[in-house]
């Protein structure tokens, strides 16, 4: 069961001071946004869940570009063409960077310092440094080097510059701060406030699952840079205890309404700009294999608000890397292209006000098992484990409230039966699915793609392209750091290489 309380009012009221600042430096970013010193922490804790993706403002920067660069999304006009073509938006993309030190990363600092010396705040204190790793495995694995050990700290410890840090000794620190969390919560303890946790309503053992389920998913991340750390990491994962059903699924309810704190950030993105369609990439791989989720991602072929073909074997996914001009080439016409009556939509019950909100699932952790299996990491069955996930990812859409499609547990079976996990193609078959699977969750399907590089994507060709005809492998950082954080900018790009987006960040090795 999931959670949903109303005290985002309260939460919009305690933030002013710094959901106000528009400033662009991480300098002015380090201050104390809490007006008011004397704030319960689990509350803070909730406003922490419920702003784990910023706001709209950093969607922007985040779907419509890495949508694009995975090719989950495609299209010809819009903001969404950023990711589409490869476009460089520093000024856009880097407010992902921005929103997210301005709002969470800054109040979840504050909870772990408030509450690290409270006996009566051990739960609290665990799942806050839980929901920092949430949070800076996502900046780390977008930007590379990140500040992280002094990152939002400014107004605890008067550093106003952060220095960047290796990303090697950033997720060292990270599956330490797991560890350590899990230990803690598995202590006699409880949270005092359980319904001011909008996740698992104060359930002490679901969040140590979670704890250890983020261990997995950064441990499988080092398979590339150091099997070794990889595997040791992923069998204290599992043998630590992990998601074991869609019942411990981590998501974060929103609701409809007024206030824009309630909703899930994403409704604005896509009700906005809504010249963005299902990538040609993506429906042929559902439509070729039969997958019966074709009509959970599709919202159909026709305007939003007109009649639409709801048919599976009519969807039509719109190919990436063409404009209004050359989409007309590619359909064989000299007249212009009507995009809703020609391409899938994504369906809107995805990114409606009330969907969801997706920080681990338990199909990525079976997924994620299964792979650890096929490298010889664990002695399970790679195939249990791969059937495990993908019929967990196919059935976990109930969570939606109002999707008009539903995969029954039989559809997923006869899915299976079709289309066994086969040995010698593992990794790729384990990718894909994790590819389609994290369709909302693009910070996991973009890393990782750049990790195992499957499904296989061939780059976008386009005039206006900055990769030089290679696929993403970054966001570009802030750009004002250059100036505010100047020294320690220029450090981190030394060390890690030009702020382009063909820069690898150290787990990218292939």
């Amino acid at each position: 069961m999931k959670y949903s309380y109303k005290v985002i009012a309260v939460f919009f009221a305690l933030s002013i001071s710094f959901s106000a600042c528009n400033t662009d430096e991480l300098a002015d970013l380090n201050i104390d946004p809490n007006a008011l010193n004397e704030i319960d922490m689990s509350f803070l804790l909730a406003q922490v869940q419920l702003r784990n993706q910023p706001n709209k403002i950093a969607m922007d920067a985040i779907d419509p570009s890495l949508s694009g660069f995975v090719q989950l999304m495609a299209a010809t006009e819009g903001s969404w063409v950023v990711g589409d073509k490869y476009l460089f938006a520093p000024l856009t993309q880097g407010e992902f960077f921005k929103y997210s030190y301005l709002i969470p990363v800054v109040d979840v600092n504050e909870i772990i310092a408030k509450t690290k010396e409270d006996p009566d705040q051990k739960a609290v204190y665990a799942m806050a440094r839980i929901m920092r790793v949430v949070l800076m495995h996502r900046l780390t694995d977008v930007y590379g080097d990140i500040p992280y050990f002094e990152g939002g700290k400014g107004f605890i410890s008067g550093d106003l510059l952060p220095k960047y840090d290796k990303q090697s000794d950033i997720y060292a620190d990270m599956l330490k701060e797991l560890e350590e969390s899990a230990t803690i919560l598995s202590g006699s303890i409880s949270m005092q406030k359980p319904e001011q946790d909008l996740i698992y309503g104060g359930d002490v053992v679901k969040w140590k699952k979670l704890a250890n389920s983020l261990m997995l998913r950064l441990a499988v991340r080092l398979s590339n840079v150091d099997a070794n750390m990889a595997q040791t990491w992923a069998n204290k994962a599992i043998t630590g205890g992990v998601l074991s059903s869609n019942a411990d699924n981590a998501l974060i309810t929103h609701t409809s309404g007024p206030s824009d704190e309630n909703r899930n950030p994403k409704y604005q993105v896509y009700q906005n700009d809504e010249t963005a369609k299902l990538s040609k990439k993506l429906v042929d791989w559902l439509k070729s294999n039969d997958d019966p989720r074709m009509m959970v991602y599709s919202g159909g072929v026709g305007p939003l608000n007109g009649s639409r073909d709801m048919d599976p074997a009519n969807q039509n996914g719109l190919p990436n890397g063409y404009d209004v001009v050359t989409i007309k080439e590619y359909e064989g016409t000299t007249e212009d292209v009507d995009l809703d009556n020609t391409y899938s939509r994504i369906n809107p019950e995805l990114v409606s006000q009330e969907a969801p909100g997706l920080i681990l699932v338990y199909a990525e952790v079976e997924l994620l098992m299964a792979e650890a299996a096929q490298r010889g990491w664990i002695s399970s069955s790679a195939a249990t484990h791969y059937n495990n996930g993908v019929k967990a990812a196919m059935t976990f859409y109930d969570a939606y409230p109002n999707l008009p499609v539903y995969v029954s547990e039989a559809e997923a079976d006869d899915y299976l039966t079709a289309h066994p996990y086969v040995a010698a193609e593992g990794i790729e078959m384990i990718s894909t699915q994790y590819w389609a699977l994290n369709f909302t969750n693009l910070y996991e399907a973009f890393a990782n793609w750049r990790r195992t590089e499957f499904p296989v994507l061939e780059p976008v060709i386009y005039s206006s392209s900055k990769t030089n005809g290679t696929l993403p492998r970054r966001l570009p950082y802030l750009p004002s750091e250059a100036s505010s954080n100047g020294a320690n900018y220029s450090e981190a790009v030394n060390r890690q290489g030009e702020d382009s987006y063909n820069t690898r960040v150290w787990w990218d090795k292939n």
